[in-house]
């Protein structure tokens, strides 16, 4: 069975390639991405459009694998096709590539390079009713156009999205239980419209926010907090699945101080405004994130810890066979917020970063959280030699500074900072008992160096410690000892590299 999720009539389409599946033409839904990772402070009107570039996607369902041709304008020189642990190769004749995908998943096709991209969700048959079994409330959003502003969500509501369904707004629960967002539609951000004026989120460095909804809308409003395209404010028990997030003004899926968050199989893709990270949990207990795709201009899935929200732990929380294409930050990162009491108990495997900007797998501490208990493994990450360099643009009006490959992303970091961001306590932490097993580092080229990586404690009282590496190899070879470039100061200790 194959299922092509078709876009409404009014949907820009992708057209500078054409694309089969099984034979039949597929129709490609517009996304707009970044083109070069260049990031500023937010400078009081949105990223040029000079910076991004147009690509597409293509989401459909199927019971068994798929061949897929993609038509070019013009011949390619090289077609690659991430995750490049997956090691699927196109044939290429002509101007045309052929490629058989065997499971579900989120892929890439890329053609010279990483420009243009189509990003593949190959999903699984389902049917979405079924998670409306016991809600008491159920808005079903068939396929077509719906310009729905802010949707507030009560508790027992399930939100169906069917394929071909493109609704325009966000989705929001505060305070709520039992609620769940599902389907192959899209929700697209694009028409919330970020200003000076607007927060990214509602915080409060002073004073915890009250586990009240109408408290919490009411500091929506009066922080100008920009709504995304889901949040999960002060919940429990709520299900993300299946959807596709486009074109947030901000961080495009929160989950803030919630207890038993289930988010499978979303996608984030036509990322390109400032600080439109993929999905963030402030402050929560029990969650999994799982078979999701990210790409996103800036963190892709990052755990944070949020003035107001930070009466409550980040705690036992999974994320695994995620694909994570990193525009700007981090792919997979615990801060750079870490206001709690503790993190722990914090996974992050069998994951692909198949693009990355700064640093890769990052535990990046600037708070008081007691950080521990953290595993890294069976993660591949790949670099490429179309690396750009990550640059931070001071003057608006000058233009990215090279298109020549400079440096690479890190693969790991553990630093520990006192930059005065994010909390008003100036409190610190520590960083200890830390894993990263089974780590692949995956090449398109024989020339790109074996990668560095940091561990950098603050001080004599915030130090990090306890750090297993084990297991790292350099496209299939081992690394050890001083071939890892692994750089710390006198801040670390007991670090044990294996």
């Amino acid at each position: 069975m194959l299922i092509l999720h078709s876009p409404p009539a009014s949907e820009k389409l992708y057209t500078d390639y054409e694309v089969t599946v099984n034979g039949i033409s597929a129709s490609l839904p517009f996304c707009r991405v970044s083109a070069m990772p260049y990031n500023t402070a937010w400078p009081g009107y949105q990223r040029p459009l000079d910076q991004t570039e147009e690509a597409a996607f293509l989401s459909f369902e199927a019971d068994s694998e798929v061949t897929l041709t993609v038509t070019y304008r013009k011949a390619p020189d090289e077609v690659t096709i991430r995750p490049l642990s997956k090691q699927i190769k196109a044939s290429v004749e002509g101007n045309t590539a052929t490629l058989t995908l065997k499971e579900v998943g989120a892929y890439t096709v890329e053609a010279d390079g990483f420009h243009h991209a189509l990003h593949i969700f190959f999903n699984p048959v389902s049917d979405f009713s079924k998670c409306a079994d016991g809600a008491k409330n159920i808005l079903h959003y068939p396929a077509g156009v719906h310009r729905v502003g802010r949707v507030e969500l009560c508790s027992d509501t399930t939100v169906i999205l069917d394929s071909g369904a493109y609704v325009y707004g966000s989705f929001l629960a505060a305070c709520a239980q039992n609620v769940t967002v599902c389907g192959y539609g899209v929700i697209d951000g694009s028409e919330e419209k970020r200003k000076t004026v607007n927060d990214l989120f509602p915080l409060d460095y002073y004073h915890t926010i009250s586990a009240d909804r109408d408290a919490i809308l009411d500091l929506i409003e009066k922080n100008h907090a920009l709504d995304g395209t889901v949040r999960f404010y002060d919940c429990k028990n709520v299900r993300l699945e299946g959807v596709i997030m486009r074109d947030s003004a901000t961080f495009a899926c929160v989950a803030a101080r919630c207890e038993d968050v289930r988010i499978e199989n979303v996608k984030a893709v036509g990322m390109w405004r400032y600080n439109s990270d993929g999905i963030d949990l402030f402050n929560c207990t029990r969650a999994t994130i799982k078979s999701c795709f990210l790409r996103n201009f800036d963190d892709c899935i990052v755990l944070k810890g949020i003035c107001g929200w930070d009466d409550h732990d980040m705690t036992d929380i999974l994320v695994e066979n995620c694909v994570t294409w990193c525009d700007w930050g981090r792919n997979l990162e615990i801060g750079a917020e870490t206001n709690a009491r503790e993190f722990k108990n914090i996974v992050f495997r069998d994951c692909d970063c198949i693009h990355g900007s700064s640093i890769f797998l990052d535990i990046h501490h600037h708070n008081r959280a007691e950080i521990s208990n953290v595993t890294f493994e069976d993660v591949r990450a790949e670099y490429t030699h179309r690396q750009l360099p990550d640059t931070y643009q001071h003057d608006m009006n000058a233009p990215f500074p090279t298109f020549e490959t400079t440096r690479h992303p890190l693969l790991m970091a553990i630093p520990i900072y006192n930059m005065g961001l994010f909390s008003k306590d100036g409190k610190h932490g520590n960083v200890h008992d830390v894993i990263f097993r089974n780590i692949q580092i995956l090449t398109d080229s024989p020339n790109i160096p074996v990668p560095e990586s940091t561990f950098v404690g603050l001080d004599a009282g915030h130090t990090v410690s306890r750090v297993k590496v084990e297991n790292v190899t350099f496209n299939g070879q081992s690394l050890h000892g001083d071939e890892l470039r692994i750089h710390r100061n006198e801040f670390t200790h007991d670090i044990e590299i294996s």
